[in-house]
């Protein structure tokens, strides 16, 4: 079983195993050590020196993240990106750990150099003319460094730190064992652990192969090229590779450094409009968009103008999932309940049956009611969609990782145009996207498209359903038609079966003992002296009472439970 291999691969990870033990000592989870079996990795005196035991579970797993270094710090970053598997208040305390840290040195045979030398070889000299040693800024899993093509041009690369992937592999092996054996302890908190664990780990795979960020960028870029205002770093697909990312460098601002009280408002609104346009057209009209554009990832450039860097985590909404974007946005104005319950089940692939659960349509009824008197004019996308999924996180409906990725860049967005522009009416000026999603879904074109569609699959399904029959009609004179049922339920109806059968069984064996033991008293009654056919009934009697209470008990405990 995977779990298995996961603790074997862990147990051959002792060392870190103790390191991540000591930690969780320290930050006051000493119990839980105890209670899986772990606390044998632990120093005792360790214990003595937890003196925050009694803070907030959330504080005290973020300061562990941060104490355990940048596998566990990316994780916390990563799952602080997912609120359809963490409660709010985890979310809130997640999204302070900070992912820099100190740059990995360029000397040595760890270091950075040598590993540019592996990743290039003799290509290392004739592409490069000139690499800076001193790193632009150090993150968790990766550094930046200055440099000069041999062709004058001035790049960034972005490299990997050397020998992250082995500790990253190593970590989350850790990671996933400690998932399985807290998983009782965290129910109680309102998420699942090894959810969150297999989500982190896909994501960071995607982040830590630089070949996709190249691609992703360079589609941006594409997606942009004709666009004033917004812009994505060129890349140089031929001296990319996995764990490097060669770009252009960016001369301009990074938002999140940028003192926005310096500037004039006609500058701030440019900003603001430039951002909103980006994230909504990538989001609801091209449907593949940057998943983070925080102002740590904006450099500002001339009169307002914006550049997204960092496109390691990215979004990918398909068409049918835009159209149920747009059934749950026209849904929520109109007031149509039916509409907006069955798009959210579709959006989470949950059991179809679902549209009929009372308390679900209750409270999707409260959340259509805050919009439903609005128009579209006045419809603030994000907040529409960040309330309607913590509607369905209430009642355990995960949507994919895509579509909270969406709801997480243009509530982003949001935040960030509120924050340098308060008075930029936000929600007029992407009116025109969110339109267009309702329009393309609702509008006469729309309706004439897809009725189409409908009919071309009617004049199909006409045309096959003959041979559909025939097939049929052959598998049944040969005897090779099946049917398979799948009955829900069936394993407890079985499990009652046996208990009432095992119950029966017992009482008449008790039955045929008393009866038999009272055929010997009666056999035996002529006789004035106690024989041994009395002395056998009694024992009989005794062992029948003895049994019969015995599984009356076992019965009213199994009640119980």
């Amino acid at each position: 079983m995977p779990r298995q291999v996961h603790l074997a691969t862990a147990l051959r990870s002792a060392p870190r195993a103790a390191e991540v033990a000591t930690a969780l000592t320290r930050f006051g989870f000493g119990t839980l050590l105890r209670e899986i079996g772990l606390d044998r990795f632990v120093d005792k005196s360790e214990e003595e020196k937890a003196h925050i035991g009694q803070r907030p579970i959330e504080l005290r797993v973020r300061l562990l993240l941060e104490e355990l270094g940048s596998t566990f710090i990316k994780l916390g970053q990563i799952a602080s990106t997912r609120a359809d598997l963490l409660p709010a208040s985890w979310i809130w305390e997640l999204k302070k750990l900070q992912g820099k840290v100190p740059p990995s040195p360029w000397e040595g045979e760890d270091g950075i150099g040598a590993f540019l030398e592996s990743e290039y070889g003799e290509r290392l000299a004739t592409n490069f003319h000139n690499i800076e040693h001193e790193a632009l800024a150090g993150a968790s899993i990766a550094q930046t460094h200055r440099a000069t093509l041999s062709t004058g041009e001035k790049v960034v690369l972005k490299i990997l730190r050397p020998g992250i992937r082995e500790r990253l592999t190593a970590d989350i092996e850790l990671m996933r064992l400690l998932s399985y054996l807290v998983q009782s302890y965290l129910e109680t908190m309102g998420f699942d652990p090894e959810a969150v664990i297999d989500e982190f780990s896909r994501q960071l795979l995607r982040e830590t192969d630089f070949r996709i960020e190249a691609r992703s960028m360079a589609r941006m870029g594409d997606d942009f090229r004709d666009v004033d205002g917004v812009a994505f770093p060129h890349v140089y697909k031929d001296l990319s590779t996995e764990s490097v990312l060669v770009m252009e460098e960016i001369t301009g601002t990074l938002l999140s450094d940028l003192d926005v009280s310096l500037l004039d408002d006609q500058t701030r609104e440019a900003i603001v409009r430039n951002g909103a346009d980006a994230v909504f057209r990538q989001c609801l009209q091209i449907g593949f968009f940057h998943a983070d554009p925080h102002p740590g990832n904006i450099f500002v450039l001339e009169e307002g103008s914006l550049c997204f860097v960092d496109c390691g985590m990215t979004g990918l909404i398909e068409p049918r999932t835009l159209d149920q974007f747009a059934q749950i946005t026209h849904g929520a104005i109109t007031g149509d309940l039916d509409r907006v319950v069955r798009s959210a089940i579709q959006l989470a692939d949950a059991d179809p049956a679902l549209v009929d659960n009372r308390a679900l349509r209750a409270a999707v009824w409260r959340f259509i009611d805050e919009f439903r008197q609005g128009t579209l004019e006045s419809l603030d996308m994000g907040r529409l969609l960040n309330e309607f999924f913590t509607v369905l996180r209430e009642y355990h409906l995960h949507c994919p990782p895509d579509v909270v990725y969406l709801i997480k860049a243009l509530t982003t967005i949001e935040s960030v145009a509120s924050s340098i522009a308060p008075d930029f009416d936000v929600v007029s000026h992407v009116h025109p996207y969110v339109e267009r999603l309702v329009r393309d879904r609702h509008g006469v074109h729309a309706i004439k498209e897809r009725s189409e569609k409908a009919l071309l699959r009617y004049i199909d399904l006409v045309e096959d359903l003959p041979d559909e029959i025939s097939r049929v009609l052959r598998s049944l004179g040969r005897n090779r038609l099946s049917l398979q049922l799948n009955h829900k339920g069936l394993d407890t109806f079985t499990e009652e079966v046996e208990r009432a059968s095992m119950n029966i069984s017992w009482s008449l064996g008790i039955a045929a003992v008393i009866v038999g033991s009272s055929v010997l008293v009666l056999a035996d009654s002529v006789d004035q002296d106690v024989s041994i056919l009395t002395a056998v009934a009694v024992f009989g009697f005794v062992s029948a009472v003895a049994v019969g209470l015995f599984r009356l008990v076992r019965l009213w405990l199994g009640r119980r439970d």
